[in-house]
């Protein structure tokens, strides 16, 4: 009963303090787990052990059920997906805490806190996090408030759609209470509704822009002869040679691998057209002509450098008309603009900016 007790009065101040964490608050279910270490969410219900909440202190037990509230409204247990588990829950955590203490929320001892992650996303995190053979001996806090996985048979798609609906009564709930929502995170919450690019069609727009047309004069269109006017028919239109690029680096999850050679396969069944695919991490690997009914097997696996991918087309691909590049945008070195244009299908980074080139977000 002591735990319910400490439980309803941090609820009851964040009503008071801070409506945008209070607004989700209250939409969950609470639940004593004396199995787990801390605390967890899956969404749905925010589970505690009682041991650890009641030796916080007021103020702490208040940011406790904030941060696992902020899990939630990020839906970082629906982003979760195959990745490792411990990982994905620091990765989290350093994208969500410094957001939670800029709110002026106090967090329990242990947080885990690095400035070097300001304004990245979990996924972000999550790949350098990967690579550091020394996060455990490196991290600042051991952390607390698991990211469970959604309770099975839920919906992802519907899940998302009301996560990201909470998100946007969380901020006007803070709006009508006259409450201040920090810029970091108003500019989340941007990302996070704004419409998803249709990829497909923007592709679609780029590669037909680079097409060719052959007309032939042996036959008059017979369409204009009526008024008199011989023109040529268009006997063939013919796609200029693409390049896809997919970046194999170690930093792309298989997931990941798997979505960049199905839109792969998906162009070259619009397009019907034989297709060149340039595997590169820090060099290239494989360059293979493929088919419409050709398999793709990515290969790499190492670092990322785009450079290797340019030097490939201007040397060996004269007639290209276009590259479009498949990447998580985790490349910050400087290289050159290839004589081509190129389209870069970035996923899961807003933040990649190259010098040159049109940029679309997968996602």
């Amino acid at each position: 009963m002591k735990t319910e007790k400490l439980l309803e009065k941090a609820k009851i101040q964040l009503i008071l303090n801070e409506p945008f964490f209070a607004s989700a608050a209250l939409r969950m279910d609470y639940e004593e787990d004396e199995t787990i270490e801390t605390g967890s969410t899956n969404g749905t219900r925010i589970k505690y052990n009682s041991e650890f909440f009641t030796k916080l202190q007021a103020q702490e037990r208040v940011g406790f059920i904030a941060h696992e509230v902020m899990h939630v409204l990020l839906g970082h247990h629906l982003r979760m997906k195959e990745r490792d588990h411990e990982t994905w829950n620091k990765a989290c955590d350093y994208a969500i805490n410094p957001l939670l203490q800029e709110s002026g929320i106090k967090l329990p001892v242990g947080a885990l806190m690095d400035s070097k992650y300001a304004s990245f996303s979990a996924e972000e995190i999550y790949k350098v996090l990967i690579q550091d053979d020394n996060q455990k001996q490196k991290q600042s806090g051991n952390g607390f408030g698991d990211v469970e996985e959604p309770e099975e048979g839920v919906d992802e798609k519907q899940a998302e759609q009301e996560c990201k609906q909470m998100l946007i009564e969380a901020a006007n709930a803070a709006k009508q209470a006259g409450s201040h929502v920090n810029q970091s995170i108003k500019e989340m919450i941007q990302q996070l509704i704004e419409p998803v690019q249709n990829w497909r069609e923007i592709l679609n727009r780029f590669v037909s822009e680079y097409s060719r047309s052959d007309y032939s004069w042996v036959r008059p269109n017979p369409r204009y002869l009526p008024m008199g006017m011989y023109l040529p028919i268009l006997e063939s239109t013919e796609i200029g040679k693409i390049v896809f690029a997919i970046d194999t680096s170690s930093s792309i999850d298989r997931l990941l691998l798997v979505s960049f050679v199905s839109e792969i396969k998906e162009a070259m069944s619009i397009f019907n057209v034989p297709i060149t695919v340039i595997h590169c991490d820090t060099t290239v690997k494989k360059v293979e002509e493929l088919n419409q009914d050709d398999d793709i097997t990515p290969e790499g696996r190492g670092g990322t450098e785009f450079q290797p991918v340019f030097d490939e087309v201007n040397e060996n691909h004269e007639d290209t008309k276009a590259i479009v590049y498949f990447t998580d945008g985790g490349s910050w070195g400087n290289y050159a603009e290839p004589f081509c244009p190129v389209l870069w299908a970035t996923y899961n980074n807003k933040r990649f900016s190259p010098a040159f080139g049109e940029v679309i977000h997968v996602n």
